[in-house]
């Protein structure tokens, strides 16, 4: 990422993300009863290290996921809002329970439900697996799909916008390991 996007970047106080095509690949296996998807391991990183850094992360998603429900659950995230194809809708409410404006949002979004949010914030990103529209509209396009840790990746560019990433990681091993 280059210094002006970084720059843009540091004005960011929250990330916003979809989650299908984001922390997973996009893939769903559905049997009679069941719906399964396939998380990495490494978003717990991010998000953690988000927490670390008292930056808070939403996720909207236009499906409605027992297996997102389960992960998010995991990943003590607070706002989830599933069901939501209008994910501008969604954005309102983060906005209002964070007091914050569509400037300071980081949106996360592969499809084209994405696109009006991705319109209205600071800075948006995509990922190589998206849609052409939406990597054309986004502000930058990770190196990592979907699916494949992409949220430590966005993490660890939004810390060292902010000058703060040798910072938390020292928090990180201080506070979890005791190092």
């Amino acid at each position: 990422m280059n210094e002006k996007l970084l720059k843009k970047l540091a004005k960011i106080k929250m990330i916003v993300s979809d989650v299908d095509g984001i922390l997973t690949d996009g893939t769903i296996m559905v049997s009679k009863n069941h719906e399964y998807k396939t998380f990495h391991v490494e978003d717990a990183l991010g998000t953690g290290l988000l927490k670390l850094a008292n930056i808070p992360i939403s996720f909207i998603s236009a499906r409605e996921s027992e297996a997102t429900t389960a992960r998010l659950k995991e990943l003590r995230i607070d706002h989830v809002f599933q069901g939501y194809v209008n994910k501008l809708s969604a954005l309102e409410k983060i906005l209002d329970i964070y007091n914050i404006d569509y400037k300071d949002v980081l949106y996360i979004g592969d499809g084209f439900v994405d696109m009006p949010v991705m319109e209205k914030v600071g800075f948006s990103i995509s990922v190589p697996n998206a849609h052409l529209e939406v990597k054309e509209l986004a502000d930058f396009v990770t190196l990592k799909s979907g699916g494949m840790g992409v949220l430590v990746e966005i993490v660890q560019y939004v810390l060292k916008s902010k000058g703060i990433y040798d910072k938390v990681f020292n928090k990180m091993r201080k506070e979890i390991y005791g190092v």
